[in-house]
């Protein structure tokens, strides 16, 4: 395979250093259905578009934590904002 070609379908290891996730959290999400996989016997493959989109229905939308954490400084010094 040469360098400027990325590879669709990996494995845990590889989705481990990809996402900078332990490899028992990725097993623990693809359990749960969080991170689709692909099974064949004992081996399973991930869909590196799958991962992609997973990661990013994972993010907080930053203006929405922003809101959150105003919210709690206010009422900590008893402003409300």
């Amino acid at each position: 395979m040469e360098d400027n070609e990325i590879e669709r379908y990996v494995d845990i290891k590889r989705v481990s250093r990809y996402t900078s996730l332990p490899v028992k959290t990725i097993y623990d999400w693809s359990s749960q259905g969080k991170f689709p996989c692909i099974k064949f016997g004992r081996r399973i493959l991930f869909d590196i578009q799958d991962v992609d989109e997973a990661m990013a229905n994972l993010k907080k939308p930053y203006l929405k934590l922003e809101n959150t954490v105003n919210k709690i400084i206010g009422d900590l010094h008893g402003n409300a904002i």
